[in-house]
């Protein structure tokens, strides 16, 4: 009963952090177990037995349920890169689930916050830069997910243990082919219209994956763009397909969970044994299904302007896809929060339901449940120092 009581005190913002799922959570603890210190992602030793994590910090004007996408020449850091990265410090690394401290990486007291725990807050050693480096360049990136944090570090040049990242060779591989296939239309439709070869063609290619080639900054250049800002559009853009078949994978169970709060399968099996509590427990369940829908929609729209831009750009209409592309990273950003937060709703409900195919649960582990997705699909998570 004692271990079943710790569970049950766990804070939801912590839960999320533990049991959020791959994209959300990166638990270095576990990760560098096997990986000799020399090879660790982090030359401090205190951050290789933190766990790293992804939280949303949405505009806190904008409504519930509004579209938090705004323009590229007038939002700032906070409104372009709205998911922001955490620090999880447990008191004890044996038991993570027992509390301990958070540090943001863009708090305002974070480089002294960096300093007293891990003696980084000041790039005032090659350790210390190379450390920060790192944050940095985790901080660049929506989500957690192996692939991308890889390609990014690849595309810095910053070498790292390959067993850091949760992805076979096989897997890499297949997924750049898919992104590829994806961006290939529109480069060969771009540069055959210039008359270059097939040689030309995969310079550019080349440059989906080394925007420091050339041909990165001429392709954006072509869009009316200026070509310094060929880095950040090719990392969104492979990004963006990314998450589009990402979301292939966890789509049917985001409906089933989406289906199963807006039936009567969702009651606890004992709620008449919580009737005084019934009505609220109703409104959770409709505001959660709510946060869903708009995730859901949300990707929908974002895929959809893709998808437009995208055929009128073949059809010889430039212009739509020259405008996506402008705001390409704002798009980014909104889908790599959606689709983690699908994904980690989705890891949740497989957790919860595992073994039980009616999907019925008691009154507390309906609440429990519902509290963890509305943490998961929050876009103003507070920020707290201590859990």
């Amino acid at each position: 009963m004692r271990a079943r009581r710790q569970s049950d005190s766990v804070s939801p913002i912590l839960e999320q952090i533990l049991y959020g799922g791959s994209s959300v959570s990166m638990n270095l603890i576990t990760i560098t177990r096997e990986i000799p210190e020399e090879n660790r992602l982090f030359r401090a030793r205190g951050l290789n037995k933190a766990i790293l994590f992804k939280y949303p910090n949405f505009d806190e004007d904008a409504d519930d349920y509004a579209n938090p996408i705004a323009d590229e020449d007038e939002d700032g850091d906070a409104a372009s890169r709205p998911v922001e990265t955490g620090i999880y410090i447990p008191h004890s690394v044996e038991h993570t689930e027992a509390g301990g401290l958070a540090i943001y990486l863009r708090a305002r007291n974070s480089n002294l916050l960096l300093a007293e725990q891990f003696g980084i807050g000041e790039a005032n050693s090659e350790a210390a830069a190379a450390d920060l480096r790192t944050l940095t360049l985790i901080d660049s990136v929506p989500s957690l997910d192996a692939f991308l944090l890889k390609a990014c570090f690849e595309g810095e040049k910053v070498p790292v243990d390959k067993r850091h990242w949760a992805i076979s060779d096989t897997e890499d591989q297949q997924l750049r082919r898919l992104i590829r296939a994806r961006i290939e239309p529109i480069v060969r439709k771009a540069i055959d219209g210039g008359g270059n070869g097939a040689q030309s063609i995969e310079r550019f290619l080349e440059a989906i994956w080394n925007p420091e080639l050339e041909e990165a900054g001429l392709f954006v250049s072509a869009f009316g763009i200026d070509r310094s800002e060929a880095d950040q559009i090719f990392s969104a853009w492979k990004g963006t397909t990314f998450y589009e078949y990402q979301l292939r994978r966890i789509a049917p169970r985001a409906r089933v969970i989406l289906n199963w709060l807006k039936s009567r399968e969702c009651i606890p099996v004992d709620i008449r044994m919580h009737k005084p509590y019934e009505t609220q427990l109703l409104m959770h369940i409709e505001k959660v299904g709510k946060l869903l829908e708009t995730t859901l929609m949300d990707i929908r729209q974002i895929l959809a302007d893709y998808e437009a831009s995208f055929s009128a750009f073949m059809a010889g209409q430039p212009e739509p896809f020259r405008d996506y592309l402008r705001k390409i990273r704002s798009h980014y950003w909104l889908l790599g929060y959606c689709v983690s937060a699908l994904t980690s709703v989705s890891h949740l409900d497989a957790r919860c339901m595992k073994n039980n195919p009616q999907r019925k649960l008691y009154f507390e582990a309906t609440h429990k449940l519902l509290r963890q997705f509305e943490v998961a699909l929050d876009r103003r998570r507070e920020q707290k120092g201590a859990f």
